[in-house]
């Protein structure tokens, strides 16, 4: 990298940088459907549980990660070369903590859950986070120079290798040791092209390089991470703790279903928006169009599917995941209404960081997540569903307290931000309840055949939304998006 500025676009708008983004992760998404519907043919819902049970609780080094640098430093407009070198060496030291803190606490782990199996498991899952925080400025490098094609490689080679090597595992009889295979699998390949495609190699730590602002912006963002993790994370542990390993697999399966579309549309956004969003903040009329941009593509995109798994999620499951999981169905539908609640709120997450507000980031989600929390450990002893529903709510609890307490704070009027995520709610929650509706009229045929009735029934009703002018300008704005990207590409 050659400046010590993030780079200006190198021909690509922030909307072309999103696309190539996401673009890049649908194959990866395509690998984790086929892992999903693979394994959850070849293993038990016995096997997943006992997984999730260590990644419940060990996959809380993920939250602590790199306490929140790598986003400081894709925030900050300079960072000069002495600054880079020290967050490499701060990242890695925190990846060898995280990593024996994870191998130390594997017995006390096995013996909270009441299994041996979990400790072996828990120390071998601890190499993971160990490479992961070796990479994590080789990564962050990347996308300061807006490579993320080769990201989004690197990440699908990793995974479509973690997946080769766990069917054979699963194949021969490895049992929950094939999921533990992918993750660490997937890792260390991931990890390994990104460290050798970044084009930069650190120095030795400067002592002298003024690191506050950076690490002080970590810190926040990794205090709201932390709860963030805690909230997401505590009904798998609760769920496991309180009713075993199958009844958890049921929830890990619907949960991880419910949440593969925001893990791969949310997650690579932020490393794209975050940038952008950041250097338009001394326009603030160009900032808040931008917002309100993002926030319509990413509702549009995310409720569509939330919404389209919940209306046909009695024959989805059955056919994604084979017979045997019907178990999942009501969990999935209410795990799918908190995902679709905290995709209307994710921007709130993105405006605060942009403007360096990570305080006030911590302090507005804190309180709710507490609650939340408390929710769910509440609602556990009624069993995974009511757990679930408890999620919806604390989600809920969350948007209220963006609207009403941090997007003022940030100079953004709520009602512009929030309400662009209104017309798709409407549309996909009627789209949803059709789907539904003219599955049941086909509710004795094969499932494969309800499934496409519903999704016929559900296309449908997208389709006669473009009836509607308002309706019709959303699709406008976005067509025009699209097409702004595909111009700039061309002459990238």
């Amino acid at each position: 990298m050659s400046g010590d500025r993030v780079p200006t676009g190198h021909g690509r708008s922030a909307s072309g940088n999103a696309l190539l983004a996401l673009g890049g992760q649908w194959g990866r998404y395509a690998i984790q459907l086929l892992a999903l519907v693979v394994f959850s043919r070849l293993l038990s819902p016995a096997d997943f549980g006992l997984v999730a049970m260590v990644t419940g609780v060990a996959g809380i080094a993920y939250a602590i990660g790199d306490f929140g640098l790598s986003l400081a430093a894709l925030q900050a407009e300079q960072l000069n070369a002495p600054q880079r070198t020290n967050l490499f060496w701060f990242n890695s030291g925190i990846g060898l903590v995280v990593a024996a803190a994870v191998g130390l606490t594997a017995r006390p782990l096995a013996a909270f859950y009441g299994d041996s199996r979990i400790a072996p498991v828990a120390a071998v899952l601890a190499i993971a986070f160990l490479v992961n925080g070796i990479a994590v400025q080789f990564r962050t490098e990347l996308n300061r120079e807006l490579r993320f094609g080769v990201i989004a490689g690197a990440e699908f080679l990793g995974q479509a290798t973690g997946f080769a090597v766990a069917l054979v595992g699963a194949l021969v009889g490895w049992s929950y040791w094939a999921l533990v295979a992918m993750q660490v699998t997937a890792a260390v390949v991931t990890n390994a092209i990104i460290i050798a495609r970044a084009h930069w190699w650190p120095g030795w730590y400067h002592r002298a390089t003024a690191m506050r602002s950076l690490l002080v912006f970590g810190a926040n963002t990794f205090l709201t991470q932390l709860v963030n993790y805690v909230s997401t994370n505590v009904d798998q542990v609760i769920i496991g703790r309180v009713w075993g390993a199958t009844t958890l697999g049921f929830y890990n399966r619907a949960f991880q279903i419910a949440r593969l579309p925001a893990q791969q549309v949310a997650a690579p956004l932020t490393r794209v928006v975050l940038p952008y969003l950041a250097r338009l903040q001394n326009d603030h009329t160009a900032y808040l169009a931008m917002v309100k941009k993002i926030q319509l593509a990413l509702t549009t995109l995310l409720l569509s599917l939330l919404a389209y798994m919940a209306g046909t999620g009695d024959w989805l499951v059955p056919v994604v995941l084979g017979d045997g999981w019907q178990e999942a169905v009501p969990l999935l539908r209410a795990l799918c209404l908190a995902g679709a609640i905290d995709a209307v709120g994710k921007i709130t997450y993105w405006v605060l960081l942009s403007q360096g507000k990570t305080g006030l980031l911590f302090g507005t989600e804190l309180g709710a997540r507490l609650v939340m929390i408390t929710l769910i450990v509440i609602a556990a002893a009624k069993g995974p569903l009511w757990v679930a529903l408890a999620a919806a709510v604390g989600q809920v609890l969350l948007l209220v307290s963006a609207a009403c307490f941090a997007l003022p704070r940030a100079n953004v009027a709520p009602g512009p931000v929030l309400l662009p995520a209104l017309r798709p709610a409407v549309l996909f929650t009627f789209a949803a309840a059709a789907a539904w509706s003219a599955g049941q009229l086909a509710d004795r045929w094969p499932d494969s055949a309800a499934l496409l009735i519903g999704t016929v029934a559900f296309t449908a009703v997208c389709l006669a939304a473009m009836t509607l002018p308002s309706y019709r300008r959303d699709v406008a704005v976005l067509s025009a998006l699209v097409r702004s990207v595909r111009r700039k590409r061309g002459n990238g």
